[in-house]
């Protein structure tokens, strides 16, 4: 089945952020177990890394698509492509807000109970709030993404 220009670009979007960022998840998981003054460094390196990646593929790749498609890229989103990502935008919002809710929950249950940081090493990651902020908006990316795929599918 032919995909049209924007379900190309959602694609493009998906992988790139699944690649990218599961990468990232995976190397920020494995600080765990370094010394905190390491583990930062590391941890702000990948960071860089992920972002600028991110970056230049989406760059490289939705600009590659938008040339070997240029009539469909100058038309713009017609009706259907606006709401199938109005409807996957609500999706992609409540898992945001869930994974907000999430993260201030642990920083409260963490303000009162301070003895489980000493306790546990998957606590040990640095700027463990801030990578469950961002995963939470990978997440809900990735979410959206899938979602409006899904809506471009089942229109066919």
């Amino acid at each position: 089945m032919d995909m049209s220009f924007r379900e190309k670009s959602i694609w493009i979007s998906l992988i790139s952020t699944l690649l990218i960022f599961g990468d990232y998840f995976l190397n920020i998981v494995s600080l765990s177990s370094m010394p905190a003054e390491v583990s930062k460094a590391a941890a702000l390196g990948l960071s860089l890394r992920a972002l600028l990646l991110i970056i230049v593929v989406e760059i490289l790749l939705q600009g590659l698509l938008a040339i070997s498609n240029r009539k469909e890229a100058a038309q713009g989103s017609d009706e259907r492509d606006k709401l199938f990502e109005y409807k996957a935008n609500n999706f992609g919002y409540a898992v945001l807000v869930i994974g907000v809710f999430i993260t201030l929950g642990r920083i409260v249950f963490l303000e009162f109970n301070t003895e489980v940081i000493q306790q546990s090493t998957l606590i040990n990651i640095p700027l463990l709030t801030a990578h469950i902020l961002l995963f939470s908006f990978i997440f809900s990316e990735v979410v959206r993404f899938s979602a409006q795929l899904y809506y471009y599918r089942s229109s066919h």
